[in-house]
């Protein structure tokens, strides 16, 4: 089936739990309700920060959150949307993520990202690296000291960019999933991300474009892999806020609610603020059906899984979550 053949039904769904702002039941409770309605998978973002609204709002932990979902839940893929490279020596981070892979039974995504959020960087003490490549080059070499990890008895490897020499060093027990957990770049970068995609990962995301700008960056995809096969690997998803309800004004009130609550009056002026607005404007707002139609669209420009943010997902008296599976999960 081509692209252009494509509708919602073809796509899987996704859906990134709510970390901000709640209680560890309220994450682990929309992570149950999602298997139970039949989402595919459960993602969280890597921050020690919340990127929205006041940073001090209480922030989950990815990986330590993850482990705890993956315990209770049985079903439903588990991902990182996306880890930073920076926040973790590469080798702890295998173990971490063979760990989650084990505990649950073989349903880990791993989502991995250059880093973008500079204000969190300097609050806890890590290099924000610049410019972008800087810190692109050791997202790669990540990559490769994971799979070297998860794939060999033992690994060594002398660091290019990451100042980390490994010799004779294991990870046991390995990862369940053979020959290792998917792994996901995260970005958008047409020189270095989108080349170490179709070079390394197993997966790609993005997020805050119309489809139109996902089908350019795909273009680049595809012709940065060395075939078509290699490029039909890949998985391709889109990150995108979603505001639905049983009417479509009332589905443009939910998003406006949140544009006010979350943005400044006269409009972004930091990164975090600007990334939201992007979001915001590419958002599919309306009915399940109109929201339907416009995820069609992504994939008809190529998208094969949408990994949906749904601001209301943690209240007990919101219904989003059913109405989206009502109209997009069988």
């Amino acid at each position: 089936m081509s692209a252009m053949d494509r509708d919602a039904d073809d796509l899987a769904v996704g859906l990134l739990l709510p970390q901000y702002g709640t209680d560890i039941d309220a994450v682990r409770d929309t992570a149950l309700e999602a298997e139970s309605l039949g989402y595919d998978a459960v993602w969280l973002e890597d921050h020690f920060q919340s990127w929205i609204g006041d940073p001090r709002r209480s922030t989950h932990e990815c990986w330590t959150t993850l482990s705890a979902v993956a315990e209770a839940t049985d079903r439903v893929r588990l991902g990182t949307l996306v880890t930073s490279q920076s926040y973790r020596h590469p080798a702890l981070l295998a173990k971490m993520a063979a760990t989650v892979d084990r505990v649950s039974d073989g349903r880990l995504e791993l989502g991995l990202g250059g880093g973008w959020y500079e204000a969190e960087y300097d609050r806890f003490g890590y290099e924000f690296r610049e410019p972008p490549a800087e810190r692109l080059r050791r997202l790669a070499e990540t990559v490769e000291i994971l799979q070297g990890l998860w794939t060999n008895e033992t690994y060594s490897h002398e660091g290019e960019y990451l100042e980390i020499d490994l010799e004779d060093a294991f990870c046991e027990p390995q990862p369940v999933q053979d020959p290792h957990p998917p792994i996901w770049i995260g970005g958008g970068g047409e020189e270095f991300t989108l080349r170490y995609t179709a070079e390394l990962a197993d997966g790609w995301n993005y997020g805050t474009l119309e489809p139109e700008g996902f089908a350019g960056k795909l273009e680049i995809l595809r012709d940065y892999c060395e075939s078509a096969a290699r490029y039909d690997e890949i998985r391709k998803s889109a990150e995108l806020f979603v505001f639905v309800g049983e009417t479509t004004a009332a589905a443009e009130e939910k998003r406006e609610a949140f544009r006010s609550e979350f943005l400044p009056a006269d409009g972004p002026s930091e990164p975090r603020e600007f990334f939201l607005a992007g979001y915001l404007e590419t958002a599919p707002t309306g009915t399940p059906a109109e929201v339907s139609d416009r995820l069609a669209d992504y994939a008809d420009a190529g998208i094969e899984e949408v990994i949906l943010a749904v601001p209301d997902a943690a209240d007990d008296e919101d219904d989003s979550l059913s109405l989206l599976a009502e109209e997009l999960l069988e």
